[in-house]
């Protein structure tokens, strides 16, 4: 089961979108809050209770009090492995690069179909990452023009396991995947993926990703749109 938490300010959107989640199979809205702090007040509780937070985390990028951006923030320095979708109506190719480098997992639009819906939650849950095809066309002109501003650190120390590691991440490979696909353990690709965060200065996978596009390890055609 998919436990998902949500943060959205307009009721009647965050009442439609936890019937369509709560309907699709292995998933269930666990927590729900007008604002990013109240949501982040409840997760705080629920750590209280050595309980463990919801797995992913959709969240409105614009709310009062605390918007989509400023909870990723807040919610990836208290809880690093938090997952996050961020929702919304615009698709500014800035904002929608910028939500990455902050490390949202994945962006969709509020008009999204259920079905791109699901997929989106599941690709997040598996493989850490989604991008649709307005996500994968700011992040090729992002790299194209060499405008976003992500820095790096020691990328150019990097070990062939390492590097081999990040290419079968940004094809979209499961850590089982990989695993099987180097013939070593599950354990020994987590760890290879741990030293890329501690190298690349990375704060999850979608940014290790972005690390690869703006290096040209790989080029953003070879990631594939989920179709559905």
């Amino acid at each position: 089961m998919i436990r998902i938490g949500i943060a959205e300010d307009q009721a009647l959107f965050r009442g439609g979108i936890i019937g369509l989640l709560n309907s699709f199979a292995k998933m269930n809205v666990v927590e729900e809050a007008e604002n990013g702090q109240l949501l982040l007040d409840k997760y705080d509780e629920i750590i209280g209770f050595n309980e463990n937070i919801p797995d992913i985390t959709i969240l409105d990028l614009n709310m009062p009090v605390l918007d989509g951006i400023k909870t990723t923030e807040l919610l990836k320095k208290r809880f690093p492995e938090s997952k996050i979708i961020i929702i919304s109506s615009f698709d500014d190719q800035d904002i929608i690069v910028h939500l990455y480098e902050k490390g949202a997992n994945a962006y969709l639009d509020k008009n999204a179909e259920p079905k791109e819906v699901e997929t989106a939650i599941n690709s997040v849950f598996e493989k850490e990452f989604y991008f649709n095809a307005a996500a994968k066309k700011a992040l090729e002109d992002s790299s194209s023009k060499g405008s976003a501003q992500i820095r790096f650190n020691n990328a150019d120390k990097l070990t062939d396991r390492e590097f081999e590691v990040l290419l079968n991440l940004c094809h979209e490979k499961t850590t089982l995947e990989i695993a099987d696909l180097m013939n070593v353990s599950t354990r020994t690709v987590e760890g290879h993926k741990y030293k890329l965060l501690q190298k690349t200065k990375a704060k999850n996978t979608t940014v290790l990703v972005l690390f690869a596009l703006k290096a040209n390890f790989i080029n953003i055609s070879e990631i594939k749109i989920n179709l559905f």
